[in-house]
């Protein structure tokens, strides 16, 4: 009986020391879901991203690497250019209409409907499908043999999730985690 109380009087000892830490933990969570609430209310992308790397880097984390950035070109030289990256006359529009596009669409747009172009099963379970207009939504996750995959021809819905992810739904059955990737 003896060890039992001492276990008692030992774990309620180590709650006291750590009572005011523990709180302290949680006065420091939410002073930093403050902020990332802050930062995520900025509209510029290159300010909300500036504001998550600098608190992130005052609070002793380290942010992600950044991608290499193409510097001014030197006199009579051109800059090199990273990939993917439009080139030409106009090229420097580019970027902030597509941001304008799907802001527009974040804004109003919650899920689309759309009729498949294209299917191809890129292992079992996980289908590559073109939509419509040339988007790529590839399967998250592996779905069971039993799943009926959708075929040209064919009308998808897909919708927004809850962090960012998408979820397809085709002809009724279970919800199908996706990503776009073109």
């Amino acid at each position: 009986m003896d060890a039992q109380r001492a276990g008692i009087l030992l774990a309620g000892a180590a709650a006291l020391l750590l009572a005011p830490h523990i709180a302290q933990a949680q006065v420091a969570d939410e002073v930093v879901l403050n902020i990332l609430r802050e930062c995520a209310r900025i509209d510029d992308p290159t300010s909300r991203l500036a504001c998550f790397d600098n608190n992130i880097r005052s609070a002793g984390a380290a942010p992600r690497a950044a991608a290499p950035v193409a510097s001014a070109p030197p006199q009579g030289g051109s800059a090199p250019v990273a990939a993917n990256t439009p080139q030409g006359f106009g090229a420097e529009s580019v970027r902030v209409a597509r941001q304008r596009e799907a802001d527009q669409l974040r804004q109003t747009a919650n899920a689309v409907r759309a009729q498949v172009t294209g299917v191809s099963e890129r292992e079992p379970g996980i289908y590559l499908l073109t939509l419509e207009g040339g988007a790529q939504w590839l399967f998250a996750e592996g779905v069971p043999s039993s799943y009926r995959a959708p075929e040209r021809g064919a009308a998808v819905e897909i919708e927004r999730g809850s962090l960012g992810s998408f979820l397809m739904r085709y002809e009724g059955q279970r919800a199908v985690p996706v990503r776009r990737i073109q």
